[in-house]
This record gives structure tokens, sequence and C-alpha cells, in this order.
């Protein structure tokens, strides 16, 4: 098995462990060469093995049939930040609470501040393998490595998976702390 699929499966249990993913939610990927290794469409995520996970093209869709349905989102955010090597995408409660009333998170806590500062949150007309969300989160990932999709979840980018999933942790625990201090 290969160290980009053994790394995908590593990333998809442990968000979900942690509740950052729930039963078939999120998908994860990771760039090699002109190759996006991809959790497939229609697998939990917590409990993919290897051939859930496939392979598409970097430039077109050709492959895609197979692949999660967010892959063209991967894809834009690959092809627009170069240094971008791994994404994930999860599901996350208090995140996704707040994303219904707010233009952005802006964490209180240090992990929060230190690692991410204020997160935006992308509203767009449709949010599931959405265009919209294809078109215009490459931008706000380049200056911002994690954004929060209005009533979706989170995208998170990186050098590796553990990177990306790290932002994705960061958030929910800086949102989580938001929340319950304005409870």
């Amino acid at each position: 098995m290969s160290k980009e699929k053994k790394e995908i499966l590593k990333f998809g249990k442990i968000l979900c462990e942690q509740g950052l993913n729930h039963s078939h939610s999120g998908n994860l990927s990771i760039l090699k060469n002109k190759e996006i290794f991809i959790k497939k469409h229609g697998v939990m995520t917590g409990y993919m093995t290897e051939k859930d996970i496939v392979s598409i093209n970097l430039k077109d869709s050709k492959k895609d049939k197979l692949a999660s349905v967010e892959a063209k989102v991967h894809r834009a955010i690959y092809l627009n930040n170069p240094g971008i090597k791994a994404v994930a995408h999860a599901h996350a409660l208090y995140a996704t609470i707040l994303s219904f009333k707010n233009n952005s998170i802006k964490p209180v806590d240090s992990e929060g501040q230190l690692y991410l500062g204020e997160i935006p949150v992308l509203s767009c007309a449709q949010t599931v393998c959405s265009d919209e969300v294809a078109e215009k989160i490459p931008k706000l990932i380049s200056k911002h490595k994690a954004v929060v999709v209005k009533g979706h979840g989170i995208f998170a980018a990186g050098q590796t998976l553990e990177e990306a999933c790290m932002y994705i942790s960061v958030i929910e625990n800086a949102s989580k702390i938001i929340y319950l201090l304005n409870k």
C-alpha cells in the first residue's frame, strides 16, 4: 500500500474518532506529482480500506466518477496553491453551528489565535459539490489555511495531511470554546 493511502486511512479514522466527521461525511486527499489520492464517494470515512481510496487527475475530471463529490474543490485548491500537498474536509459540529451566524470565526483561545487567527466563513447558494465553492475557496485557503463553508463544514490544507487535520482540530476546539462561552 502506498504511503499516501496509509495517511488517508490513518487520518480518516482519527477525524471520526475525534467526532470531526460522522459516518460517511468528510473527505481527504493527498497530491503526489500530478495525481490526487482521494476518498471514494459513499464510503465511511473512519472505516476506509485501501480500495476506498481512488486516484484522480490533477488537471481534469476524467477519472472522477468514483471519487468524493468534493473532488472538484480539492483539485481547485491544488491547482491554485502549488505549495499545498494535502486537503482535508470535515463536518465539524461546532464550527458548522457558528457558521450560520458569523462571517468569520475569531478564536479566543491561544492555540486558535496562534495557528490560524481569524477563519473566514464562505457563504454560497449551494455548498455540497459546488462550483461556487471550488471557485472561491482556493483564494481563501491561500491566505487562511482553512475555511468554514456555511452550514457544511471545514476545508483545510497543508504540506501534509497531518497539518491539514490539525487545522481542522484547532478550528473545532476554538469553535467549541466560543459556543460554550456564549451559551
